[in-house]
């Protein structure tokens, strides 16, 4: 008898050791389910370090209105809702825009009907991040803020949380100019320099290494040489132009001239000094096409590099 109230005893304490242990690990479920939710929900904004502090932007906007970086987020499959006539109207991506909506130039009236959850801006001026932030959160990025293709993808991708897709993107892009840099080698030597010269308006430039008329293309994606002058009144200091004389163009000039004409601008291509320089003399002066080298985003940097190779290899291959 005392045996067998002895196995019940066991049996019982048995059967309430198991319901505790139910309700435990219903317990322990409902707390990790908790915990996940609220990891979630932590993850649905995140914080960017701007010119204005620190923004709190959605992780994965919906509605993207853009001025000045609509290439670079397509380039990550990011397809805004918005954009400005000067980026929609970009040569190099004609083939990705369609679906997108202009903004004019920057209309508020035209921002607002398109209800965004973000707005990423190159204007730099505080009435307009006042007013782009009383719609949506808004990132300003002024202008020549990236130095190159490399700092701006890398940056947007890590803005959006789109680190592998920047990461893709540059190692094909990196392949795509080291393919220009061979091309451009067994034409040019190391030795030989390149001028980029611009006639705006009634004035002249010269140009560094920066957005300006394909300057990160043709000085740090392609490598080619600047004049010595360039290179230290330009890109050693981090001055990205220069106006100049048109009698001083020729202390800039190397031996071969890329030239953009733009607004009204025009180089007095009959002038003795402008005959005298022995790019003019062996036929080594490039016009340059606005539309496509005043662009500077990565896919027009690309595009361009990829232009300024064949026609550098075009022309050597004339001779």
């Amino acid at each position: 008898m005392l045996k067998n109230k002895s196995i019940f005893l066991f049996c019982l304490l048995l059967i309430m050791f198991s319901i505790v242990m139910v309700a435990c690990n219903k317990t322990e479920d409902s707390t990790s389910k908790q915990q996940n939710n609220e990891n979630k929900e932590e993850k649905v904004t995140r914080v960017v370090k701007t010119i204005h502090g620190d923004i709190e932007i959605p992780s994965k906007p919906k509605r993207i209105v853009v001025d000045g970086y609509l290439p670079t987020l397509l380039l990550l499959d990011e397809k805004p809702v918005g954009a400005t006539d000067s980026d929609l109207e970009n040569i190099h991506i004609q083939n990705l825009v369609t679906g997108i909506d202009s903004i004019g130039e920057n209309s508020k009236e035209k921002i607002l009907e398109l209800n965004p959850d973000l707005i990423i801006s190159a204007n730099s001026e505080n009435s307009a991040f006042e007013d782009f932030s009383k719609i949506a959160p808004t990132i300003i990025i002024p202008y020549e803020t990236y130095k190159d293709a490399h700092e701006e993808v890398t940056a947007f991708g890590e803005m959006l949380g789109k680190e592998k897709q920047a990461q893709e993107w540059l190692a094909s892009f990196d392949t795509k100019i080291e393919e220009q840099r061979e091309k451009i080698k067994k034409v040019i030597s190391a030795n030989e320099t390149v001028s980029i010269f611009g006639a705006y308006n009634k004035d002249f430039y010269i140009y560094g290494d920066g957005i300006y008329r394909g300057g990160q293309a043709i000085y740090k994606q392609l490598q080619l040489t600047p004049p010595e002058k360039i290179k230290k009144e330009l890109i050693d200091t981090g001055d990205t132009f220069k106006q100049i004389s048109f009698e001083a163009l020729n202390d800039y000039a190397g031996d071969y001239i890329f030239l953009d004409q733009s607004y009204g601008g025009k180089l007095d291509k009959k002038n003795s000094m402008w005959n005298s320089m022995d790019a003019v003399k062996n036929d080594r002066v490039f016009d340059l096409d606005p539309k496509r080298f005043w662009p500077y985003d990565p896919i027009s940097v690309l595009a361009q590099s990829e232009e300024i190779a064949d026609l550098l290899v075009s022309k050597n291959q004339e001779k």
